[in-house]
């Protein structure tokens, strides 16, 4: 990656999100973000801590022709994204859950983001069918009837 790439991922990355964040090198090594210290003309300055290891507070000097990918090192949902880059994105039912819990309300009126052009499928509704189809089949190979 180039410079202007890396720091234009982590500037639009909420600040909380740098300790989940990961750099990947390109020998397959992964270094985990604790605190961006400097951002050098040819190099980035962190402490962190490598992949595996629980050794935290450690300094790196990594340059940016050897990261490879960075990757948020937790359970992203779209929006969430869309988000990062500005986007005004409507609350889904996880999220207003989360906020109800959390004691705040959802916002009165939000907009929400155009509607994609390909049918978008919703990974854990995907698994939850082929779940229920492989349950049904169980059933009906050993002479269960289907379930109401």
């Amino acid at each position: 990656m180039r410079k202007d790439d890396v720091l234009g991922i982590l500037g639009v990355m909420n600040p909380s999100d740098i300790s989940t964040t990961v750099l990947v090198l390109k020998g397959g090594s992964n270094l985990t973000l604790d605190q961006v210290i400097r951002a050098e003309a040819d190099y980035l300055v962190f402490r962190g801590r490598e992949g595996g290891t629980t050794d935290e507070g450690r300094a790196f000097f990594v340059p940016y022709e050897e990261i490879s990918y960075i990757k948020l090192d937790r359970v992203v949902r779209i929006n969430q994204i869309r988000r990062m880059y500005g986007e005004t994105v409507a609350l889904d039912s996880e999220e207003r859950f989360e906020k109800e819990q959390q004691g705040e309300s959802a916002p009165a009126e939000v907009v929400s983001t155009p509607a994609p052009t390909a049918p978008t499928l919703d990974p854990a509704a995907i698994a939850k069918q082929n779940l229920l189809e492989r349950i049904r089949a169980a059933r009906t190979s050993a002479g269960n009837p289907k379930p109401r």
